[in-house]
């Protein structure tokens, strides 16, 4: 299974799980559905992979980061380029 499909698989899974905000789904969803666009980029999409899957809403709540914010989420789309209204 290729990157690409299990950024989908995540998404669909930590969002029915009621981690990944319904928001930023359809975001993730166009990286995983055109990988066309990013395979130069692969590496990103991994982490953002990684990021997806130990996503937690308080990352930044305590004195020890833990997992990823969707801060760091926020990031790894402008790398590949993903510009999102709500994220100046």
């Amino acid at each position: 299974m290729s990157v690409f499909e299990r950024l989908a698989k995540a998404t669909l899974r930590e969002n029915q799980n009621g981690e990944i905000p319904d928001y930023i789904v359809p975001h993730l969803l166009e990286v995983a559905q055109h990988s066309e666009n990013y395979t130069d980029r692969e590496w990103v999409v991994e982490i953002l992979l990684m990021q997806v899957e130990d996503y937690d809403t308080y990352a930044e709540s305590g004195c020890c980061k833990t997992a990823f914010s969707i801060e760091d989420i926020y990031t790894s789309l402008a790398r590949l380029g993903i510009k999102m209204d709500f994220w100046a």
